[in-house]
């Protein structure tokens, strides 16, 4: 059966983030993800995924997102901070049982020299998941749909499975993202197939809201029902926004254990 885990920067957002986590256990499911957890202590953070029976999924490394930063690992001339984003990420990952840890690449400013920004993000990432591999840990790229995020550094899973095959380490995964996927190019269970040999994470979001199953034009059993078929056995991300209250939203997962506690 498919593992569902709801990413908390969108999902339970009705209520204040220390909360989203009992929440989320409440509903049924077994794992989170959250992109910036460095506000609260680690330990905080690993007390609250015992006491509700939660493993952690993923976490991003640091970035000013709140400034519009979309990471910076394809940045040339803050390598140096890239670097720092990485231990801190990875330090605190391996105190809250060694999420994946995704590196966004960044937007790329006008006239940028995009073949030193291609150099840049290699050798970054390179670099990173070789750190990471000292602790077990996988790093996770994400290309991200010009629609949403129209300078971003790479677009389209074909380009992230060329850049994972290029940087050569076992341990730098694709994450397949059904609403950027849908958005940039279509053809979503035929891309999945021929990018699986690199596919270390899914998360899920329909098109062209980025709500959950249900309202849009992803039909979402039979995405489910391709995962199985190919074997998946790891966590699917709720990478939504939900349309309503987060426990209002979720009948798509009654297969799945996934259900309105409060129904």
């Amino acid at each position: 059966m498919l593992r569902f885990d709801p990413n908390l920067r969108w999902m339970y957002t009705e209520i204040p983030m220390l909360e989203r986590y009992r929440a989320a256990a409440r509903a049924g499911f077994q794992g989170v993800e959250v992109a910036f957890p460095y506000e609260y202590p680690a330990a905080q953070i690993a007390d609250l995924l015992g006491e509700n029976g939660l493993t952690l999924v993923q976490v991003l490394t640091p970035c000013d997102w709140a400034a519009g930063e979309r990471g910076i690992a394809a940045l040339p001339g803050r390598e140096d901070e890239f670097r720092r984003s990485v231990d801190t990420a990875v330090a605190y990952a391996v105190q809250v049982g060694k999420p994946m840890i995704h590196a966004m690449a960044g937007n790329l400013p006008a006239g940028a020299d995009r073949s030193r920004c291609r150099a840049t993000f290699l050798e970054n990432i390179a670099r990173a998941a070789d750190i990471m591999a000292g602790e077990g840990l996988t790093l996770i790229l994400e290309p991200c749909c010009r629609a949403r995020f129209p300078d971003y550094f790479y677009s389209r899973i074909a380009e992230g499975a060329g850049l994972i095959e290029e940087i050569g380490r076992p341990n730098v995964k694709l994450c397949f993202d059904t609403y950027h996927v849908q958005m940039e190019e279509g053809n979503i269970t035929n891309t999945l197939k021929k990018a699986w040999p690199h596919i270390g994470h899914v998360q899920i979001g329909n098109a062209p809201g980025r709500h959950e199953p249900g309202p849009g034009e992803i039909h979402f059993p039979y995405f489910f029902a391709q995962l199985q078929a190919l074997g998946w056995d790891r966590w699917v991300g709720c990478e939504f926004e939900p349309s309503g209250r987060t426990d209002d939203c979720l009948a798509w997962g009654q297969p799945y254990g996934i259900r309105n506690p409060d129904a």
